[in-house]
Formats: structure tokens, C-alpha cells, sequence
């Protein structure tokens, strides 16, 4: 087995992404690995305190972008980096807020491709908690014009309310549906009390509060972590770029798809996601939280439908 790569995006959260690479070196025992950290024009001290932190780490290598350029993009520049330079086997791209703890992550990587050949793999990612699970998203999902137009009207629609519930003071009405509650200070937390986790089952949303236990075949797999192996690089260079923030998993599910590769879900790899963390220090309200994602997915949608339709898709 040769080099893995871990690339790491960052956006002004850089002690999670500096505690996401430690997390690696502190499980992994695998020789040949290195760490790339992107840092996504944060435009805060983020490459400063980074490169003070891993001063003396050579498995850790710094990508600075002057702007934001996005997830997909982002990422894609540490994609490139990585197989510039090391030629990896493997390339597994992480959200800063994940945390590997299996010590034989790496390892598995590599054996799971070597019964089963794979162009992008998602394993059991469990929140903080271990009690919800978020691979996969879907067991089977048929995207269809028709399709993409309802959740670009859904989350439109979705991004307008959370407009007017801010507007009229109607957040701490339905807060508690949302699993919010508000700490002695007023500040909006998560009270546990919800279960948020769902995965999509025949078409239908389900609680995520078990794991799967089979390794399964044409699923879609949540976007926070996914490992691509050379299968996938001989087909695509990296994520779809047209998308600035959130679907991208969506995406890359249907242009895989399309080229015939294999994405698979595996229980036998896992690791830890704390989950939303860069859009929650970035707006500490809920409803500020909840525009800003359905705004950009509606964004995301409308450029996954017009993909789509270039795509010849009627």
C-alpha cells in the first residue's frame, strides 16, 4: 500500500482543523501518510496560528487561498497538492470538525478496496454523541429534472420562512422542533432533545439513530468525509466545481453514476463528526443558521438542475 493523503478545509475554524490532524496522528500508525490543510481564504489569523502549530511537522503541509473559494474548489486544492506531490493511493478529504480515533483507519482503507474495488468510500460517521449516524444518506436515490425542480422550490421556500420567522420574533416558537433551546445567557444551543440525524430509506426520511451494519453498493454518502481512490481520479480530478457550498455530495453521486464508478459504504471504517461547526461559529442564531444554508443549497440546487439539463437529462 502507498501514500494517503488527508486533506483538511478550513475556513476560520483552524483549531478544529489543527485538532482534526492531530486526531490522525495520534491514531494512525500507518508509515506513509501526510496531512494537506487548506485554508480557504479565513482571512482571520488561521495560517498564522496553523503554521506555528505544525512548525516542525513535515507530514503537515500548508495550501492558502487569498479568497474563499468555496467547498468544492476548496478542497480541489488540496486534492491537487496532494497528488502532485505524493502520488497517494488514497486521498481522504475531511471537514475541519472531524475526528479520527480508529487506529486502523488507514490500513482498512486499503483492504476494503482490495476485496472490494471502490472509487469513493464512506464509512460509519457517528456525532459526538455516538448515537447518530450519517452514511449513508440514501440507500437509492433517481435523480430526475422534475426531482431536482421540487428541492429547488423546497429549500427556497425553506429559506423564506426562517426569513419571516426572524423577522416577526417567532424563533423561540419553534426552536424546540428544531432542538434548540437557550442556555442561561440567551445563546442558542442544541439540548439533545431532538433527533435531527435522518437518512432517506424508499424515498422517505428515517431517524439515523442506528448503524448500518453491510458494506453497501450505489449509495449516497454524506460529504463531510469521503475517500477517493485512483479509480476515481482516472474519471474525474476532483469535486464538481460549479457549486460554491452544500450538494456537492449530490453531485458527485450523480456524475459517479454516470461514469459507472463505485461508491461505497462500509461500516468497517469510522470516525467522528462534531458537525456544522464552521456554519455555527459563523452565526450563533439558529434562523441566521438556517438561512444561510438553505440559501446556499437553493443556490447549489438551481446549478445541479441546469448541470442536469446540459447533461441532456429531459
Amino acid at each position: 500500500m502507498g501514500n494517503i493523503s488527508f486533506v483538511i478545509l478550513n475556513y476560520k475554524t483552524w483549531q478544529e482543523a489543527a485538532a482534526c490532524a492531530e486526531s490522525i496522528f495520534a491514531s494512525q500508525t500507518y508509515g506513509d501518510l501526510q496531512v494537506v490543510i487548506v485554508d480557504n481564504g479565513s482571512g482571520n489569523e488561521s495560517v498564522k496560528e496553523l503554521r506555528a502549530h505544525f512548525a516542525g511537522e513535515p507530514r503537515v503541509h500548508l495550501v492558502v487561498s487569498e479568497k474563499n473559494l468555496g467547498f468544492a474548489r476548496g478542497n480541489n486544492l488540496g486534492i491537487a497538492y496532494a497528488r502532485e506531490h505524493f502520488a497517494p493511493d488514497f486521498i481522504v478529504a475531511a471537514n475541519s470538525d472531524i475526528i479520527f480515533e480508529q487506529r486502523d483507519y488507514c490500513e482498512k482503507l486499503a483492504e476494503i478496496y482490495r476485496e472490494t474495488p471502490y472509487a469513493v468510500l464512506g464509512g460509519d460517521i457517528v456525532d459526538a454523541s455516538r448515537t447518530q449516524h450519517f452514511n449513508p444518506v440514501a440507500r437509492e436515490r433517481v435523480y430526475t429534472l422534475n426531482y431536482m425542480r421540487k428541492q429547488v422550490f423546497v429549500s427556497w421556500a425553506k429559506a423564506v420562512m426562517f426569513r419571516l420567522i426572524k423577522l416577526f420574533r417567532l424563533k423561540r416558537a419553534v426552536a424546540g422542533h428544531y432542538g434548540i433551546a437557550a442556555d442561561a445567557h440567551g445563546a442558542d444551543v442544541r439540548d439533545g432533545s431532538k433527533n435531527l440525524t435522518t437518512r432517506e430509506v424508499a424515498g422517505k426520511s428515517v431517524a439515523a439513530d442506528a448503524r448500518i451494519a453491510e458494506e453497501l453498493w450505489g449509495v449516497l454518502l454524506h460529504g463531510c468525509c469521503l475517500v477517493f481512490s485512483k479509480d476515481f481520479f482516472a474519471e474525474f480530478d476532483g469535486f464538481w466545481e460549479g457549486t460554491f457550498l452544500y450538494a456537492e455530495e449530490e453531485i458527485l453521486y450523480y456524475l459517479a453514476a454516470k461514469k459507472g464508478l463505485s461508491l461505497l459504504y462500509s461500516p468497517r471504517v469510522t470516525c467522528v463528526h462534531k458537525e456544522a461547526v464552521t456554519t455555527n461559529t459563523l452565526y450563533r442564531d439558529f434562523c441566521d443558521a438556517k438561512i444561510f444554508y438553505f440559501s446556499h443549497i437553493t443556490k447549489s440546487y438551481r446549478l445541479f438542475l441546469k448541470l442536469m439539463k446540459d447533461m441532456g437529462e429531459s
